[in-house]
Order: C-alpha cells, then sequence, then structure tokens
C-alpha cells in the first residue's frame, strides 16, 4: 500500500471555510480521479504553531502509477487553496510506502 499525505498547516480563522473546500473539491476531485483510492483526514494534535491547526490528508493506493496522478491533480488543487487562502494555508506532501514486518 502506498499513502500520499499532504499536511496542512491552516489558520484558525479560516478552518472552517478550508473544511468546506476539502469536502467540496480537493477530496472529491481525488475520488473521481483514481477510483481505487481511500481517502481520510486527520487532525494532528501537536501544536506546532498558536494560531493554526495541522491536518494530514492521506490518500491510500495500491498502484503506484496512481502516485504520478494524485500528485499532478495535488499541485494543481494546492494552487487553487493558495489562490482562494493565501498564506493562510500551507502545505508540504510526501509520499509513504508500506513496511510489512514480522
Amino acid at each position: 500500500m502506498y499513502i500520499f499525505n499532504t499536511t496542512f498547516m491552516i489558520d484558525d480563522a479560516i478552518v472552517e471555510d478550508w473544511k468546506q473546500w476539502m469536502s467540496r473539491n480537493y477530496i472529491p476531485t481525488m475520488k473521481d480521479l483514481v477510483k481505487s483510492i481511500r481517502v481520510e483526514l486527520y487532525e494532528v494534535m501537536a501544536v506546532v504553531e498558536e494560531g493554526n491547526t495541522n491536518y494530514s490528508c492521506q490518500m491510500q493506493v495500491t498502484n503506484p502509477a496512481d502516485l504520478d496522478t494524485i500528485n499532478k491533480y495535488n499541485a494543481i488543487l494546492i494552487n487553487n487553496a493558495k489562490g482562494t487562502f493565501g498564506e493562510k494555508c500551507m502545505t508540504f506532501s510526501s509520499i509513504l510506502n508500506e513496511v510489512k514486518v514480522g
């Protein structure tokens, strides 16, 4: 299993608007593009910066080729978020590969 993780650092003043954007734009777009995707959104419990809340959007796929699609459209959607929210929405992404032990 592969996970494409995007961590969002969101200014607390726009959290509700950002959640609506995620539920109306980001998540549905990813689900439309990659049919076998599983998308989960988590709040990161560690406080990194006062006045912000961090969220982790994890998109799980089994086909590594799907990561290219996710990566391409993630960049487009993040650009859209920057246009909407500006500096109140900061992100970084990483790709994880499941390691089986034992």
